[in-house]
């Protein structure tokens, strides 16, 4: 898809589909732009409506007008979400070529409304339909899309272009996350994302089973016991920063969770497909620094394995040894993201020491009832990294909530017979985690982002259909954009 920036009178845009976007307290902007005879047409109409309006001209070209919430909370939020009604307007009419014209807002300015157009745009047109045999109709028609602004000046084409490349590197997340378990393995991963590694000239290192076991991966072999499928653990480096500072971000991929010996229910199990959500989007942000030639220092390692319950499985009770050197008691198997964490984690600060230390983690259901699908978990030992953090969700709308790590809950994680066990109570289930994966980082600047309400959604919302969101590739090449 291509979209790119209006030059001249949008009146002229040659398109099939001109959708005006206006902000539902204030129409005049719109009718002023119109000319005479549409305006006077839709004036009564407008005012009527609640969810905007459409009508085919008598030279074949369709109009849509769409209200855009103007909301002071999160007001670029609601131009990324005109953006996907402008994806829900062409498919409607079946058309190619659309042309967008947007009403101008005080507290916006025109590049950020068009990028954020630009973004709604693009993760809205996202379908994965390659596996259907049968018509693809969910596949919207739309190819090319024209960005106008009233009364002000064109928007500069690279601004579409650099947000077209964050949401694709979005969209390519979702891809690996939605992609179904027996067709997205530990091998089938680590081959995908090191040819596009490669491709952007990314440094990738694959540690396999043999030296993970010299290494002394216990925990992580521990989870991967009882697959048939080859555990990997991928490593990612991008050096494009003018110092020796290496930013490192790590993610959780469980290619498939069906608990282990402590097995969960079969129903919405095959959700589960999506535990590895964490990995894709890590992944997906080292590769986008490089498509940005970001001025940064970035490496990502990614934990794979699927944790099911084979007759080699680990089993509650049992104590592994971790690469740090700490023991953990194993109380439930299907507690088996932060196991794998700890070991990448432990690895990530003794090979690069890094300046901060990030991890994304389908960690909890705990943090699904805490907090929904609108917003993450984050906590961590740096209170200016998880504010900043943070801040990037809020521009991003990939928005975080912070949650404390005190020292009085690691109570619940003591063990009568090793350092620390993996699961305690069923109170601060989401804390535990952090408070878990928090004996595995040191001294280093880390913050901990528990994905599980937001990297999935059972229902479409705003520019998301049900499945996969990526979540996690914006608010983190935003972060990295302020460093």
């Amino acid at each position: 898809m291509k979209i790119l920036s209006g030059a001249g009178d949008y009146k002229k845009a040659d398109a099939e589909l001109m959708v005006y976007g206006y902000f539902k307290n204030d129409t005049n902007a719109l009718l002023d732009a119109l000319d005479q005879e549409t305006a006077k047409a839709i004036k009564p109409r407008l005012q009527e409506t609640k969810n905007g309006l459409r009508f085919l001209d008598s030279r074949g070209t369709w109009h849509a007008f769409v209200k855009i919430d103007d909301t002071r909370e999160t007001p670029v939020e609601s131009f990324r979400r005109f953006g996907a009604a402008l994806v829900r307007e062409a498919g409607a009419v079946s058309v190619r070529t659309v042309a967008a014209i947007l009403p101008a807002a005080e507290h916006v300015r025109a590049d950020e409304a068009a990028g954020a157009v630009t973004e709604g745009v693009v993760l809205g047109v996202y379908s994965y339909d390659e596996l259907k045999t049968s018509e693809k109709k969910d596949t919207p028609a739309v190819n090319a899309v024209f960005l106008y602004t009233y009364g002000e000046g064109k928007v500069a084409q690279k601004v579409l272009d650099r947000t077209v490349l964050v949401a694709e590197a979005a969209n390519e997340a979702r891809r690996l996350a939605d992609a179904p378990s027996n067709l997205m393995t530990p091998t089938i991963f680590t081959k995908v994302v090191t040819q596009k590694a490669k491709k952007e000239g990314i440094r990738v290192r694959v540690l396999e089973k043999a030296v993970l076991e010299k290494a002394g991966w216990g925990a992580f072999l521990g989870v991967a016991r009882g697959s048939f499928e080859p555990p990997k653990v991928v490593v990612l480096e991008y050096r494009g920063g003018s110092n020796s500072k290496t930013h490192v971000i790590v993610g959780k991929g469980i290619t498939f969770d069906s608990g282990g010996i402590s097995i969960k229910p079969s129903s919405g199990m095959e959700e589960m497909k999506f535990d590895m959500a964490g990995a894709a989007a890590v992944a997906m942000t080292v590769i986008l620094a490089a498509r940005l030639r970001m001025n940064i220092n970035l490496a990502a390692v990614i934990p794979l394995t699927e944790n099911m319950p084979g007759g080699r499985a680990q089993k509650p009770g049992d104590v592994v040894k971790t690469l740090s050197g700490k023991t953990v008691e194993i109380i439930s198997t299907d507690a088996e993201g932060r196991l794998i964490l700890a070991d990448a984690l432990a690895y990530a600060v003794k090979t690069f020491k890094p300046e901060t230390l990030v991890d994304l983690a389908t960690l909890t259901g705990a943090c699904v009832v805490a907090l929904g699908s609108e917003a993450s978990g984050i906590m961590g030992t740096d209170d200016e990294l998880v504010d900043r953090l943070i801040q990037a969700g809020e521009q991003s709308g990939d928005r975080l909530w912070k949650l404390p790590l005190w020292d009085d809950y690691k109570d619940l994680l003591k063990s009568d017979v090793a350092d620390i066990r993996n699961s305690g109570s069923r109170w601060a289930g989401t804390i535990q985690g952090g408070i878990f994966l928090k004996e595995f980082v040191g001294n280093a600047r880390w913050a901990h982002v528990d994905i599980a309400g937001t990297a999935y959604l059972e229902k479409p919302k705003a520019y998301f259909k049900k499945g996969a969101t990526g979540a996690g590739v914006r608010f983190l090449i935003k972060f990295f954009e302020t460093l």
